[in-house]
């Protein structure tokens, strides 16, 4: 199994915040920025280069600072528990622990997300209902931090084009202008990008049958700390 994990970035100077781990992707020309990762999924996915085999992801150059493990951490993590379809790791510090499901969290962030969202599955037939959807702990991603298989590439983008199809070409006016409004008081972003991105959950939430990983970021980051006693030593050392 080939751990292939890439790292976007969109200017030179986020190119020295990559991780050495990662393949850098150059994503400067970002022909669509208003979709933010989803264009590069579905532009790799569609040329093919998500190999049966291979895990692969395509992670933000932000990825070291928000989730404060390296990169060669979290190819371990896979390389370490083969046989999943998907692996993820959540940011440092965001807990999914009040929420039940990853669209309530979205709604408090971005209102009328919920609304606008169901409106798109049930036109698309897809019998979910976003508002009473629970999860597990296990199953929710609050960004695209996550690489997976061939199978798991092939069977999510299933899911995700007609979302995509749906939001280009298949709302009305009022909600094709609400979809495209800023959904975020910090993020200058429309409501899409953060609709796409919680596709993951809701898919491994309507397929149980995917085997799925997520990190145990905590313990990684316990693990990663030096003992008190040695950094203790190495001040006195400094003294």
């Amino acid at each position: 199994m080939a751990v292939c994990i890439h790292q976007i970035y969109y200017d030179d100077a986020q190119r020295a915040a990559l991780d050495a781990a990662f393949l850098p992707y150059d994503n400067r020309e970002n022909p669509r920025p208003e979709w933010r990762e989803y264009h590069v999924f579905r532009t790799e996915w569609l040329a093919g280069r998500c190999r049966a085999g291979d895990v692969t992801g395509f992670l933000s150059w932000k990825f070291g600072a928000k989730t404060g493990i390296a990169g060669r951490a979290f190819v371990e993590f896979v390389e370490r528990h083969p046989g999943h379809d998907v692996y993820f790791v959540n940011p440092h510090r965001v807990e999914p622990r009040p929420f039940t499901g990853i669209w309530q969290q979205a709604e408090v962030h971005h209102p009328g997300i919920i609304g606008l969202a169901q409106r798109i599955f049930d036109q698309l037939g897809v019998a979910v209902d976003l508002a009473t959807l629970e999860q597990p702990r296990e199953q929710v991603l609050f960004c695209n931090y996550w690489a997976g298989t061939r199978r798991f590439w092939d069977e999510y983008m299933a899911f995700c084009e007609p979302v995509h199809r749906q939001i280009l070409s298949g709302l009305d006016a009022a909600d094709r202008a609400f979809a495209w409004s800023r959904a975020d008081r910090e993020i200058d972003a429309p409501y899409v990008p953060f609709i796409m991105e919680r596709l993951f959950s809701t898919f491994l939430a309507m397929r149980p049958d995917l085997r799925s990983r997520g990190l145990d970021l905590e313990r990684q980051l316990r693990a990663n700390r030096r003992p008190w006693w040695r950094r203790l030593g190495r001040r006195r050392r400094a003294a």
